[in-house]
Parts: structure tokens; C-alpha cells; sequence
């Protein structure tokens, strides 16, 4: 018959892999990396600063109702919130400057749902909109930032950059 503290012991030997593999896969009280939730400044869009300037060339089927003589695009600004019941939203404002016409703002909007796994690496995924991305969260502690980086198809074959980034 075992004694009250050997029960005690075994009990607390089983116990302690299950929260170990909690801490490694959820945004729960055991995740050092849950206070990643908040609201990140977008700094990087498609590889470039903002503001991120690009050419529309006449005829661009993705520009067709905006600029069909072709002008120009800006990304502006935009902001990643993470909130920490696990869900996100991504906006990216822009203007886009038809040629010969008056400036229009967009915006794109994303929202779904985020994760933090393998220590700093962030997963976010949208069911509706059929997008999955995995970036990476870091935190510079002498100049105070957090970052979060993700590349993404670009719908022509390649692959952009992207940062969010708060300071501390």
C-alpha cells in the first residue's frame, strides 16, 4: 500500500507533463507569450516602408473600377489588433490616385483567429477568406519594440513581407 505522500508525488508526476504541454500550445495563464495581445502599428507592407507607393498600369483587371487608365496606389497605414480571447483583425488603409482623377481611400480587412505556438511563432488564419499565415513575434528590450513579421503569397507567384510592430 503506498503512503499518503508517495500517492501525493505520483499524483503530481503525472500531473506535470499536461501543463507543460499545455504552455506550449495555447494563449492560456502558462503562456509567457500571451501578453503579445494588443494593437501593432503596420511599418512594413509587401517589402516596403510606408508609405508604400505603387504604379497601376492601364488596364489592371485587380483596378478596373478604381483606376482603368491606370494611377497610382499608397498604402498609408494599417493596424494588427490581437486580442486575447484569440481572435483578430488586420486593416490596411490606402489611396489609390487614377490618373487624371481625384484620390479614393480603401481599406483591406482581415479577421479571424491567432495562435502562439513553438515558443514566438504566430498563426494567423481566416476560415472566410481561406488564409493562413505563420509569422514570427519578437521583442527588443533595448529599444522598447515588438515586432510581428509574416511573408504571404502575393497572388503573382511571389512572396511579400509584412510588419506590425508597438512599442513596449
Amino acid at each position: 500500500m503506498l503512503t499518503r505522500k508517495a500517492r501525493l508525488f505520483l499524483s503530481l508526476t503525472a500531473a506535470t507533463p499536461l501543463l507543460f504541454a499545455a504552455a506550449c500550445t495555447d494563449n492560456g495563464i502558462f503562456n509567457p507569450l500571451s501578453d503579445a495581445a494588443g494593437t501593432y502599428q503596420l511599418t512594413v507592407y509587401a517589402g516596403k516602408t510606408l508609405v508604400a507607393h505603387y504604379v497601376i498600369q492601364p488596364n489592371d483587371p485587380n483596378f478596373s473600377n478604381d483606376a482603368p487608365n491606370g494611377g497610382t496606389l499608397d498604402v498609408t497605414d494599417g493596424s494588427l489588433q490581437l486580442n486575447s480571447d484569440g481572435t483578430y483583425v488586420e486593416t490596411n488603409n490606402y489611396v489609390i490616385t487614377p490618373n487624371g482623377g481625384s484620390p479614393v481611400s480603401r481599406f483591406f480587412r482581415s479577421q479571424g483567429t491567432w495562435a502562439m505556438t513553438n515558443g514566438s511563432e504566430i498563426n494567423l488564419s481566416s476560415q472566410a477568406e481561406n488564409r493562413y499565415v505563420t509569422g514570427e513575434w519578437s521583442v527588443d528590450t533595448v529599444n522598447g519594440k515588438e515586432t510581428i513579421n509574416y511573408q504571404e503569397a502575393n497572388g503573382s507567384g511571389g512572396i511579400d513581407s509584412y510588419e506590425y510592430a508597438r512599442s513596449r
